[in-house]
């Protein structure tokens, strides 16, 4: 049996073909697919089938280089994965994750990864040792060689409920970044551009909260699947801010794909949701290093 064939026919149930779902250009821009560190490219290749079986255009994983070690050295596999990333250039991508608590060793690692390297961005993970969100002054010079390279900038934010008094973002982890956080660091550049991750865990606070700074953009990946979250993000503000991410393999592909097709979004709109957003944001460093795209 072709292993890109559905077992079942999805027309017959109302859901799109593969030929439909590449015909949207999807783009998955939270892929985790080396964060197994036992054996990250086994983990890649196992994921993979699900990703060309449902016509994923490019994938792009958030683990490139791996969680940054202060003094900086090399994990075991980065030669492996930065050799993958070259030979598979065509369709995959790679961002590296940085650490705020470490802004000079988070430039090093850039430098490395993005100017030398084959990776198109960064990455702020939901925490750190130093409990640094993206709103401290830390990030400033990290921003400033993002926009340098070109390189996109996606933030992990998260609204967990908790504290004394309980809140949205009281029960966060230390250095674990809020909707709110995004929007101070956007605010310091205006001319830059960022994504804020998870539509901050609770999307209904998460598109209030970035609504009025147009420099942040939205993605729901790995949020709670609730009908019309898209919807309203849409109409708040406008389906040109929104990104979409499979975050595979811990979420399915048909879950968050189904934020999209289940949404009132135009058929042009979902192309813009699905990957178009994203390619206009990523263009410059996509160009910068000689990766075929069409927008």
């Amino acid at each position: 049996m072709d292993p890109l064939a559905f077992a079942l026919n999805p027309a017959d149930y109302g859901l799109p073909t593969r030929e439909e779902l590449v015909a949207y250009r999807i783009w998955d821009t939270h892929f985790h697919g080396f964060n197994d560190r036992t054996d990250p490219l086994g983990q890649f290749h196992a994921n993979n089938l699900y990703v060309r079986r449902m016509g994923i255009e490019r994938s792009v994983t958030l683990e490139a280089g791996g969680t940054l070690r202060a003094p900086l050295q090399p994990a075991a596999h980065d030669a492996e994965l930065r050799e993958l990333l070259v030979q598979e250039r065509a369709w995959l991508s790679g961002i590296t994750p940085i650490d705020p608590g470490f802004p000079d060793e988070s430039c090093v690692k850039m430098e490395a990864w993005i100017r030398r390297g084959p990776c198109i961005g960064i990455k702020y993970v939901g925490g750190n040792s130093r409990g640094i969100p993206c709103s401290h002054p830390n990030n400033d010079p990290i921003i400033r060689l993002a926009a340098e390279l070109g390189a996109t900038i996606y933030i992990h934010t998260w609204l967990k409920v908790g504290g004394t008094p309980r809140g949205p973002g009281r029960g966060n982890l230390p250095g674990e970044s809020t909707p709110q956080d995004v929007v101070v660091l956007a605010r310091r550049f205006p001319d830059v551009r960022f994504i804020c991750g998870h539509s901050g865990g609770d999307w209904e606070l998460g598109v209030r909260i970035v609504r009025a700074q147009p420099n942040v953009l939205l993605e729901f990946a790995g949020s709670d699947p609730h009908s019309g979250a898209v919807d309203f993000a849409a109409r708040e503000l406008g389906a040109d801010r929104l990104v979409w991410g499979g975050h595979g393999p811990s979420r399915s592909y048909a879950t968050e794909l189904a934020k999209v097709l289940e949404s009132d979004l135009s058929p042009a709109d979902r192309l813009k949701v699905f990957g178009g957003n994203f390619r206009r944001l990523a263009s410059p460093i996509l160009r910068r290093e000689g990766i075929p795209f069409e927008l």
